[in-house]
């Protein structure tokens, strides 16, 4: 649980404060670093997978890049400050937080937080620009964005960002209802009899394809094959067979992720699969940012009752 009467021009305020200082943003990632596991009702299965057993209402956002306008607006309107320092409610971020936006050194110090303040109440996922080393996305202009304005200390602060990334989580589910990824499920639910293996769950370390297919995977609507080359270079295109393997394997109904630039969310695979985006920055030229909430009572056998704009 947080603080009691944390309120959100507070949490403003303290971040224009940690940005301005190197020394006081190293701090705040490191101390966040130790926290990422630490959420009520949710057990951590290395190398990377979240079971999320026990919540009031979860809160899913996707793909942020810098938007910190926007997920500043989404807290406000669903009054969640308030909410996460009185209730055992769960807010669910898919990945992205850095890359594209003006503000995303304030963005992700926001996320983080927001983490480090409410540990048992936020749930980060990796996305694709939150790199392992083997992958780095394009554009990836984050350093850039952290020399410009730390100059010498930028190096130290990019080299602490990244080892927090390695240990951020690939993967989540809420059993018998959705698996969260920020890309898509990996190709090998095809060649598997076990989810665990699937998702490389129980592992020393998440197997290297396993992982990037998890956060650069895009579903395709119309395909002959299960899986195709990808155009962005990394990762596959999936198709409804990956989807209805994954869905049977995981014991959920529906996959929900980020990734694609779309207006507010978009439905794929007979609306199994659920994509959120939230980045409302020139660059995509979206409108809307899309959200989902359910609540411990909900069955989600209509998911788009649980879907919402800004």
């Amino acid at each position: 649980m947080g603080y009691i009467g944390m309120d959100l021009n507070e949490l403003i305020y303290k971040v224009s404060i940690i940005v301005s200082d190197p020394f006081n943003l190293a701090k705040l990632v490191i101390e966040t670093t130790r926290k990422l596991h630490i959420i009520k009702g949710v057990k951590y299965r290395p190398p990377g997978f979240y079971e999320i057993n026990a919540y009031n209402s979860i809160y899913v956002l996707g793909d942020l890049h810098g938007d910190y306008e926007t997920l500043i607006e989404f807290l406000a309107k669903n009054k969640l400050i308030e909410k996460l320092s009185t209730s055992d409610t769960k807010i669910l971020f898919l990945g992205d937080y850095i890359d594209r936006g003006d503000q995303q050194i304030e963005l992700i110090t926001f996320v983080l937080l927001l983490k480090n303040t409410f540990p048992d109440n936020i749930v980060l996922l990796r996305g694709n620009h939150e790199p392992p080393p083997f992958l780095l996305p394009h554009p990836h202009d984050f350093p850039y964005k952290l020399a410009a304005r730390y100059y010498s200390y930028a190096g130290t602060l990019y080299g602490l960002f990244l080892q927090l990334f390695q240990k951020l989580a690939y993967a989540a589910r809420i059993p018998g209802k959705i698996l969260f990824v920020h890309g898509g499920p990996p190709s090998y639910v095809l060649y598997t009899d076990s989810f665990e293996e699937a998702f490389s769950i129980g592992k020393p370390c998440v197997d290297d394809l396993v992982l990037e297919e998890i956060l650069w995977n895009d579903p395709i609507e119309y395909s002959e094959l299960p899986v195709m080359d990808s155009p962005r270079g990394a990762g596959v295109l999936f198709g409804r067979e990956v989807t209805y393997r994954a869905l049977e394997l995981a014991k959920v109904k529906y996959i929900v992720r980020g990734h694609e630039a779309v207006n507010g969310y978009k439905f794929n695979h007979d609306k199994k699969v659920i994509t959120l985006f939230d980045s409302r920055i020139e660059a995509y030229g979206i409108t809307r940012a899309g959200y989902l909430y359910i609540d411990r009572s909900s069955n989600v056998e209509n998911i788009e009752e649980n879907l919402y704009l800004l």
